[in-house]
């Protein structure tokens, strides 16, 4: 275990926020999260997986900030038809979503190619394509960081719902630190969720019609491609944005003053709005100022398209959101978790 100082930041998130932290540790184990602790009982800490969904508003970050480096993942119980699996936080998301199709697994090809690490999944409750961590996972395993020790959350525990979870609460954030995750799988499936539209079009130029796991999670790649800036040569974070939720009602008054604004039903009185065609209606679609944009093929993300600091693509974010409000009186959140 190697503490450094005064150590950049800027491999280490995805917009490329050259910003410093006065300690900077990989951890590779549960014993030494417990020696870091011992050494630092004070200090404030940051916990960080690949860093694709985190702004950095200061250039330095005056604590330490753990990497999560535990990885691993295995086969916990099997029978003829369904599969637990446990996967280490330090686990790159995309390469266990690929291990559990390689191995026949069901569950989360629509989770392909999904930046970050296994450790941040269930915080975010992570979703794409009609799916969400939520449909397949059982329990996780997390240090509590106060009380020393390791506690087990439930699905249901663990309140999983668009984007957000217990571990996102104001009062238990940076409380707990996520050390495995345990996914309930299928090993047959009789069909795949290929329910969104750009999936059943790129399908179709695949020219495919009983789609693989390989075939879905293929699909998916080629659309994501083609829709996201590659994050190892454009500075960002993916959605920077939440859909926000309103009404069926307020929603029909909406797409009758504005017909562009879309949405889908997510119960018989809810609607959840596309935050991209909400920035499409107040022109800011493809929009730049200084070294900060936002993506041309999806609004709902923005990039750094040089030196950009982190205030000044919140700023940017800033003068997004009180335009919405201004607009339409809806409240635009951010996905992407906010660093004072």
């Amino acid at each position: 275990m190697f503490i450094q100082k005064n150590f950049s930041l800027k491999k280490f998130n995805t917009f490329g926020i050259n910003v410093y932290a006065r300690y900077f540790v990989v951890v590779k184990s549960i014993e030494e999260i417990l020696k870091i602790f011992d050494i630092y009982p004070s200090i404030s800490k940051l916990f960080l997986g690949n860093g694709s969904n985190i702004l950095f508003l200061k250039n330095y970050y005056p604590g330490l900030v753990m990497k999560m480096g535990i990885k691993g993942k295995k086969v916990i119980k099997e029978n003829h038809s369904k599969v637990i699996v446990q996967a280490f936080a330090g686990e790159n998301w995309n390469e266990f979503v690929n291990w559990t199709i390689k191995k026949g697994f069901s569950g989360l090809e629509n989770l392909s190619f999904i930046p970050g690490t296994v450790g941040a999944a269930p915080i975010q409750n992570i979703g794409a394509y009609g799916a969400e961590v939520k449909d397949t996972l059982i329990k996780v395993q997390a240090y509590e960081i106060y009380n020393r020790k390791i506690r087990e959350f439930t699905r249901e525990e663990c309140q999983l719902k668009y984007r957000n979870s217990f571990f996102k609460h104001t009062h238990y954030r940076n409380k707990f630190l996520i050390l495995s995750v345990f996914f309930l799988l299928r090993k047959k499936y009789k069909q795949l969720n290929t329910s969104y539209v750009e999936i059943q079009k790129e399908l179709e130029n695949m020219n495919i019609k009983k789609p693989t796991l390989n075939d879905l999670s293929q699909a998916i790649f080629n659309v994501r491609q083609n829709k996201f800036p590659n994050q190892k040569k454009i500075g960002n974070a993916g959605s920077f944005f939440i859909n926000p939720t309103v009404g069926f009602l307020d929603f029909k008054k909406l797409q009758h003053q504005h017909p562009t604004i879309t949405g889908y039903s997510i119960s018989n009185h809810k609607v959840k709005l596309s935050a991209n065609s909400l920035i499409e209606n107040i022109g800011w679609k493809g929009k730049k100022i200084g070294n900060v944009g936002i993506y041309e093929k999806k609004p709902i993300i923005l990039v750094n398209y040089g030196k950009a600091t982190g205030m000044e693509i919140y700023s940017f974010s800033e003068k997004i959101t009180k335009n919405i409000k201004k607009k339409f009186g809806i409240s635009l959140s951010k996905e992407v978790n906010i660093i004072q």
